[in-house]
């Protein structure tokens, strides 16, 4: 549970450090995110959206493992279960955008992105359709933001 706590404190604390520390060279790459914070904290001091791809495609991997590991302290119910898999298949996903993105292959980058945000909101309905309460929401929230950051940045890619 404190783990839960430990990702969120470190989300906010990052989100915040980098909105005083912003400089306006990546600032103008996350302008338009849905959001924002969450954007400047993946980015940086990027300026490159290819460059803010990867690096969040890597975020996503790495902070799903995180999500996996605080799902699976938590009873075998159905819905912890469905999101497990749904965590394996984004990570998949993330890693799937990252070969895309090597192969300057746009299409494959922004539907494997896709996938891995729709991933997210799959763990989340399978709550909902067993009839539990979700006990890891700000975790798929915040995997979810980061796959939104992914597929906004994908979006800015130009060949």
């Amino acid at each position: 549970m404190a783990f839960k706590d430990y990702i969120f404190f470190s989300y906010v604390f990052l989100a915040t450090a980098v909105n005083l520390l912003a400089g306006p060279a990546y600032a103008r790459l996350c302008d338009n995110a849905r959001n924002k914070q969450v954007c400047e904290a993946i980015v940086h001091d990027r300026t490159d959206p290819r460059d803010g791809v990867v690096a969040s495609m890597h975020k996503l991997v790495y902070e799903t493992k995180a999500g996996k590991a605080v799902a699976k302290k938590f009873d075998k119910s159905l819905g912890i279960v469905q999101c497990i898999q749904e965590f394996d298949r984004a990570i998949e996903d993330a890693k799937g955008a990252l070969k895309a993105l090597s192969n300057n292959d746009l299409s494959s980058l922004k539907n494997f992105t896709n996938s891995a945000q729709h991933n997210f909101d799959i763990c989340n309905k399978g709550f909902q359709g067993y009839g539990e309460t979700n006990p890891i929401p700000k975790t798929t929230k915040l995997l979810d933001d980061i796959a939104s950051v992914g597929l906004y940045l994908a979006n800015l890619i130009k060949l």
